[in-house]
């Protein structure tokens, strides 16, 4: 028994050693290169999704430039695009203006990062995906700040060791007590497949992985020096997994163009109802066609048409139904489109919309649903302008830079009813009525808009905003607007300076510290090399003796003469 224990307590000696050896080995390897100073770094390995993320980086980049000018700012990325083409993507995409021009360090790795290149055990896959990234990151270009914009947690410990601090602007848990949750109680959702939680044992092991992972999650992130979270949501989860206190910067939205559109919407053309978002899997677009689908045969129903009260309507005369059918012919909904905008990240996205397109057919609802893929920024500012209604389907969405656009624009929301909508932006929100046939007042005096979380609801909360009449929808528009304007860009300016002030302190003071042991060095230097044309006693020389040879000693100066000759000495070699 003691000696199994011996050979235990050996074999667990050898291996924290061969650990601390190769700890020491990787942030040796991570320091080999030269550090920048007064330099920020920018992990952001896709630059070209268009989505929130994207306009947070640009922002960021352009506050810190505009906060030092004497900061060196470079962006990591995977995109074969230089620093002047990056620059104006974000001034033609998101309207974002950098002060001065950014360098760009190309990453070969950032495929590694790719939640498509794992099947199974995708986040784990992730997390060794994203630590290759940033590994490959740190060995091209070392800063003082390294600063992630993308949630990518299990690079900090490395940026730690390569000897810089770390930034971070979490958008989203990379795991959260939700998802814990879910799997706990066996709910099937997009990341938690149904053979999973139809299964008892497999739910069993998947959330000793999720338990486990989110430990490991949590000890990479308290290596952030700096972090700062996008919404209450996000702050919560964050807490729980990080520690801390991190501030709440909402994202920046480009709330100050859309409100100086006006509020009423052209009543010459048709209505339409509008989802920005990129074709992820999460945004859950196929569950907007479905609703869409809904809440078209059910005002075609009115007609005749899978009507949901055929037997009411068959009954009543005929005098009646004309009029219904006059009403339905004016139902504005009846002429309405939805628009779909968004971005494809890669051949998976460009996949999805494919099947999007043959969901929509298959649903019969292609006439009414259009599709538009990487629209720039003035034409989806057209879009907003003109949108009776923003549609947004993401389940714990961490914030929705989307649906603070719909609400800055005029557009009543119709939104999730989770994480960042919920408890940030539709607040507070009509009551939810799922009745098609119950037509009753929206006499709500304070509400913004519509929070829904089932295709029913979905149905009958965009049929209630189509048909609201151009009062109410410009009252709620109107009050919509007044809470949009907190998430702008002066705001989330304001709070990324204050998180980020003890960084560029830090920075300064640093500066300052060997600034002065540089002017002490000098002056030491100073202090003990004399001067060629000064003695140590009197400025022309020693006393009585001749100019320029005081400071040499007695046995020198006789050597050399009085007339300042060369010694007959042998000078040193050097």
């Amino acid at each position: 028994m003691a000696s199994a224990a011996l050979a235990v307590l050996t074999a667990a000696h050898w291996a924290f050693s061969l650990a601390l050896v190769l700890v020491g080995l990787l942030a040796s390897w991570l320091r080999s290169g030269r550090r920048v100073e007064r330099s920020f770094g920018f992990f952001h390995p896709f630059t070209s999704d268009g989505g929130g993320g994207e306009r947070v980086l640009w922002c960021a980049v352009r506050e810190v430039q505009s906060l030092d000018p004497t900061v060196e700012t470079v962006v990591y990325t995977g995109d074969d695009l230089s620093g002047v083409e990056l620059a104006r993507r974000a001034a033609d995409r998101f309207g974002v203006v950098l002060p001065r021009p950014i360098a760009v360090v190309r990453l070969t790795t950032r495929d590694f990062t790719r939640p498509e290149r794992y099947p199974a055990f995708t986040m784990l896959g992730q997390a060794f995906g994203s630590a290759v990234c940033t590994a490959e990151a740190l060995s091209l270009y070392r800063p003082d700040v390294f600063f992630d914009t993308t949630g990518h947690a299990f690079g900090y410990p490395l940026a730690r060791l390569a000897g810089c601090r770390v930034a971070a602007y979490v958008h989203y848990p990379a795991v959260s007590t939700d998802m814990i949750r879910r799997v706990r109680t066996r709910a099937e959702a997009f990341n938690n497949d149904a053979r999973v939680a139809r299964s008892a044992l497999k739910s069993t092991a998947k959330l000793v992985y999720y338990n486990l992972f989110a430990m490991a999650y949590g000890l990479c992130g308290k290596c952030a020096s700096v972090a700062v979270c996008n919404s209450s949501w996000t702050q919560k989860h964050v807490r729980a997994l990080w520690g801390g206190n991190p501030p709440v910067v909402f994202p920046p939205c480009d709330v100050d163009a859309l409100l100086a559109a006006p509020t009423a919407r052209p009543e010459s053309e048709s209505k339409y109802v509008l989802s920005v978002g990129q074709f992820r899997p999460e945004k859950d677009h196929a569950m907007q066609l479905r609703a869409w689908a809904a809440m078209k045969r059910h005002v075609a129903g009115a007609d005749g048409k899978k009507s949901f009260s055929e037997g009411r309507e068959a009954r009543e005369p005929p005098e009646k139904k004309m009029g219904k059918k006059e009403e339905i012919k004016n139902d504005p909904a009846l002429s309405a489109s939805l628009r779909v905008v968004g971005g494809c990240r890669g051949a998976a996205d460009v996949n999805r919309l494919a099947s999007l397109r043959s969901l929509a057919k298959e649903l019969n609802v292609e006439d009414s649903v259009e599709f538009h893929v990487d629209v720039p920024f003035d034409k989806l500012r057209e879009l907003l302008a003109g949108a009776t209604a923003g549609l947004h389907t993401m389940v714990d969405e961490h914030f929705g830079i989307c649906v603070v656009e719909y609400m800055a624009a005029g557009a009543i929301p119709v939104a999730h009813k989770s994480a960042g909508p919920a408890m940030d932006i539709v607040v507070p929100a009509f009551a939810n009525d799922e009745t098609f046939l119950n037509d009753h007042e929206l006499n709500e005096s304070e509400a913004v808009g519509f929070l829904a979380s089932t295709e029913a609801e979905y149905a009958a909360c965009m049929l209630r905003a189509l048909r609201m009449d151009d009062a109410a929808r410009d009252a709620a528009a109107t009050r919509a607007r007044a809470r949009a304007a907190r998430f702008g860009e002066a705001r989330f300016a304001e709070g990324l300076r204050a998180a980020l002030a003890g960084a560029m302190e830090e920075m300064d003071a640093r500066d300052k510290r060997r600034k002065d042991l540089r002017d002490v060095v000098a002056k030491e230097r100073i202090a003990r090399t004399p001067s060629p044309r000064k003695g140590r006693g009197s400025p022309g020389g020693s006393p009585g003796g001749s100019p320029g040879l005081g400071f040499f000693s007695p046995r020198k100066r006789a050597a050399r003469g009085a007339d300042g000759g060369k010694s007959p000495l042998k000078p040193k070699r050097l």
